[in-house]
């Protein structure tokens, strides 16, 4: 029965993490900017340590231009929303700019609801974006 039991809780364990995918990132050139692609949900700030670290490198190194894309973001709570304005701000102390290109209907509808679009450019598209960088 043990065995059943622990079979039954990595089935319901694997299920869990299919549909709550976690937070994952990529950082790539993208014409004169560093292109930020996150996708899956967005929860804790211990998920995002890496990407800190990276981003933090980037400023230290002399970049400041930085376009989002969170087309692929599924799911951010407060925590993750900190994130986003903490790398927008150290984007700005810079002398640079942090701006969005492309936002799935959820994030941009919680975007529009704790006013975070008054602050942050969002464009439709990374395309988008880019042309009016």
């Amino acid at each position: 029965m043990p065995a059943a039991r622990n079979l039954l809780k990595m089935e319901v364990a694997n299920e869990w993490l299919r549909k709550h995918k976690p937070m994952e990132y990529s950082i790539e050139k993208h014409a004169d900017v560093q292109l930020i692609t996150l996708s899956g949900r967005l929860i804790e700030k211990s998920q995002a340590d890496d990407l800190i670290r990276n981003f933090e490198k980037l400023i230290e190194g002399g970049t400041n231009r930085y376009l989002m894309s969170l087309e692929g973001l599924e799911y951010v709570n407060s925590t993750g929303l900190n994130l986003l304005i903490g790398m927008f701000t150290s984007a700005r102390n810079a002398g640079g700019e942090l701006v969005i290109g492309g936002i799935s209907p959820k994030v941009k509808k919680l975007m529009i609801m704790t006013k975070l679009d008054s602050i942050f450019k969002i464009y439709d598209s990374v395309a988008e974006a880019t042309e009016n960088f």
